[in-house]
């Protein structure tokens, strides 16, 4: 749990919205704040081709990065169209190849918009992720499960797909600001003893770890990173500390300055 690193995200307004990074720019940035690992994301893929995968290969491996994980943001598999669904389904196995060709160990797969009590659309979502982690193991890509909204918003739920898929190619991927109401700390118990890579998001560099914020409509959210971090520990997890967002004023500072913090945090635990 010493190594910190970068998940892609943290970038995703100088690459998404502003146009001042790629992805290719990526690992020189992230090597540049000091990290061995990082996360990418599938929306920064400018392409699938075999060129630009080289290209984007040879960067990572030029500055001495291992890619941990690809957080892949499309598809849906709770979707109840099922021919729609069997489209998202093979589109997502292309991800696991990506992954091979980029060397990355992991992809994120989310569970989908379903609202959490939708039992019919758990069980499309258990089905789901039963076939992908068939194309896990084949490729030996691990599939990961992030407590990433619909289903997935309650930590029940991603109990029930990890115990339900039980494969040891389907692991978690706890996000610490991502867990539904008062339920993060139920959340990081449940995900921490499988977790194989974790998202860190911070608000503020407070010494006890206290997290507050509020959304975009206004609703307060709040959760204890040093408890979190504290969690991991005691559930043996080995994996990294992916620093997703920061405080800061810009993108970059934030990294910064949110890898120092959570440095700080796990020598104090």
């Amino acid at each position: 749990m010493k190594d910190i690193g970068i998940a892609g995200w943290a970038f995703h307004r100088s690459i998404l919205e502003d146009k001042t990074m790629t992805l290719l720019d990526l690992p020189k940035t992230c090597k540049e704040l000091g990290v061995e690992t990082i996360e990418l994301v599938s929306t920064f893929f400018a392409s699938q081709s075999a060129s630009y995968l080289n290209e984007l290969r040879t960067a990572i491996e030029g500055y001495g990065l291992r890619v941990r994980n690809i957080a892949v943001d499309q598809g849906n598999i709770a979707n109840p169209d099922a021919p729609v669904r069997k489209t998202d389904l093979e589109a997502l196995k292309q991800w696991f190849h990506v992954a091979r060709a980029i060397g990355s160990e992991a992809i994120r797969i989310n569970s989908g918009p379903a609202s959490p009590d939708d039992q019919i659309a758990i069980e499309r979502i258990v089905e789901g992720y039963r076939e992908l982690v068939v194309e896990a193991a084949h490729t030996g890509v691990y599939l990961l499960i992030e407590n990433h909204g619909g289903a997935s918003a309650d930590p029940k739920n991603i109990h029930v797909f990890l115990d339900r898929v039980g494969s040891p190619w389907f692991r978690a991927c706890p996000d610490t600001a991502n867990f539904f109401g008062d339920t993060w700390e139920e959340g990081m118990q449940i995900m921490a003893p499988l977790s194989f890579t974790c998202h860190v998001k911070v608000f503020n560099y407070s010494t006890d770890g206290q997290q507050s914020w509020s959304d975009r409509r206004g609703e307060s959210h709040s959760y204890n990173l040093k408890r979190c971090l504290q969690i991991l520990k005691e559930a043996n997890y080995l994996g990294p500390l992916c620093i997703e967002a920061g405080a800061s004023t810009t993108e970059l500072a934030s990294a910064r300055d949110a890898i120092g913090y959570v440095r700080g945090l796990v020598a104090t635990i």
